[in-house]
């Protein structure tokens, strides 16, 4: 089924090539320009995702997010923030805290933008639900995890890197999977982002051994299990049954 996109942007040769990029990759466009239109064309018909422009005469992207969440926890659909000079940290805490998917920088590599939509998209598509393993609760829909009572704090690209490494727990994810499923595209570009996303995870846990690397491959999530007064690993690394190959691994904190 063609998802179905909605960009807004005030300025309507902005809005018409981002819209024609969509289109030659197979999407279903519609163009609005203004906060207030969108608004009505969501209440028409809600879209799949939505590219919107920060800056516009009647509405700012976060007024817009505010009225789409419209007092619920979350916006139904995607929203993927446009902007040409609003991508300052404060700018982008502000847009995510009301509810936005992703920053885009207008001028971004249409193989860039087009990776973005593909994941925010499949993000949508994932079944929701609460992963748990041993102390570790991950809920990315809920924008949530937890080690404990501990509350983790990662961005949206580490949270759904961890729940995807949870889920598959104990087996190994390569990283090729990791680009796809989070960043939605296996550009080799996106390598560092995947490594910073594991550092910040690492980092987050506080505690060794959790995250493993598995050399030229990928990584796996291993839960810990008390022995002793020492927290030792709990199962031996394992591929899914559908792959088979030889390897070594590490459990230290490179990635």
């Amino acid at each position: 089924m063609t998802a179905k996109l909605l960009v807004v942007d005030d300025e309507p040769r902005t809005a018409e090539l981002t819209a024609e990029i969509l289109r030659r990759a197979g999407y279903s466009v519609d163009v609005a320009g203004s906060g207030t239109e969108a608004l009505e064309r969501v209440r028409n018909a809600s879209p799949d995702l939505m590219l919107l422009d920060y800056e516009m005469p009647d509405m700012e992207a976060p007024e817009v997010l505010d009225s789409l969440r419209s007092g619920t926890e979350r916006i139904p659909f995607p929203v993927i923030i446009l902007t040409g000079a609003r991508h300052s940290p404060g700018d982008q805490v502000v847009g995510f805290e009301r509810g936005a998917a992703d920053y885009i920088v207008k001028g971004t590599d249409r193989q860039v933008m087009l990776a973005r939509v593909r994941g925010a998209l499949r993000e949508r598509a994932a079944p929701a639900g609460a992963v748990v393993r041993g102390r570790l609760h991950v809920d990315a829909a809920k924008g949530e995890a937890r080690l404990g009572d501990r509350a983790l704090k990662l961005e949206r690209r580490p949270l759904l890197m961890l729940q995807l490494l949870a889920s598959h727990s104990p087996e190994v994810v390569p990283r090729s999977e990791l680009l796809d499923r989070v960043w939605g595209s296996t550009y080799s570009g996106f390598e560092h982002s995947l490594e910073q996303a594991v550092h910040q995870i690492r980092r987050e846990l506080r505690e060794r051994g959790w995250i493993e690397t598995v050399r030229g491959i990928g990584y796996r999530l291993v839960v810990p299990t008390r022995r002793s007064g020492t927290w030792t690993r709990s199962s031996r690394p394992r591929w899914p049954s559908s792959r088979s190959s030889s390897w070594t691994t590490t459990s230290g904190w490179g990635s």
